[in-house]
């Protein structure tokens, strides 16, 4: 039977990953499933999910085509059959984020550095990494990214990503935590890179890490 989860904490290719700083998404907020020739969504979460302005919670119900499907704050979508001719069986192999409208793209805009989609999946020379951003790992590589190649003042960039002070070493641990999950070898480098007593700075098309 496909299943394919929705959530902050999606992983799988198939999945539909949802952004790590969208408060009201669970990390597996809903499923969608295909049973008896058709689809159907399964709401796993602590606040629902709409279904044709209807909260649906802890359960399943089959989709129609043109069904709109509300998911915390970044998932609003209406769903389709790819044809309303074709066998729903024909669909049992193929991924539903196809049959849905307005989903982000999820494609790496470059084949060359690293990249983040809109639902937070990190790319890296065009293969996607099997890691997962919390929201505040999250929140600092977006800030880092809308200022791409230039050096963020420390204290910027705790505001940006905590909203409040914070000293330089809960800055510092949180560098560390990013570089883990992004870097090939996370003690050289390449695509976040501190300037020690100015900020720090994150190149999307890495730099050389001798220097």
């Amino acid at each position: 039977m496909p299943v394919v989860r929705i959530g902050r904490g999606a992983l799988d290719p198939h999945d539909i990953q949802l952004p790590p700083d969208d408060i009201h998404a669970s990390r597996e907020h809903a499923r969608l499933m295909f049973e008896d020739g058709a689809w159907f969504i399964e709401d796993h979460s602590r606040n629902g999910t709409i279904v044709n302005g209807r909260l649906l919670q802890k359960a399943k119900v089959k989709l129609s085509s043109g069904d709109r499907i509300r998911i915390g704050d970044s998932f609003d979508v209406v769903f389709r059959y790819l044809s309303d001719t074709t066998q729903a069986e024909d669909f049992a192999h193929v991924a539903p984020r196809a049959a849905l409208s307005a989903q982000p793209a999820e494609s790496p805009a470059t084949q060359v550095g690293l990249w983040i989609s809109p639902s937070a999946a990190v790319w890296r020379d065009g293969e996607r990494l099997p890691v997962f951003l919390s929201r505040t790992e999250y929140r600092l590589l977006k800030y880092l990214m809308q200022h791409a190649n230039d050096v963020c003042e420390y204290d910027t960039v705790i505001q940006a990503v905590w909203g409040s002070r914070r000293d330089k070493d809960s800055l510092h641990e949180l560098i560390y935590r990013v570089r883990r999950k992004i870097e090939p070898n996370p003690s050289q480098p390449r695509y976040l890179v501190i300037r020690s007593g100015i900020g720090v700075v994150f190149f999307p098309q890495g730099v050389s890490t001798d220097e």
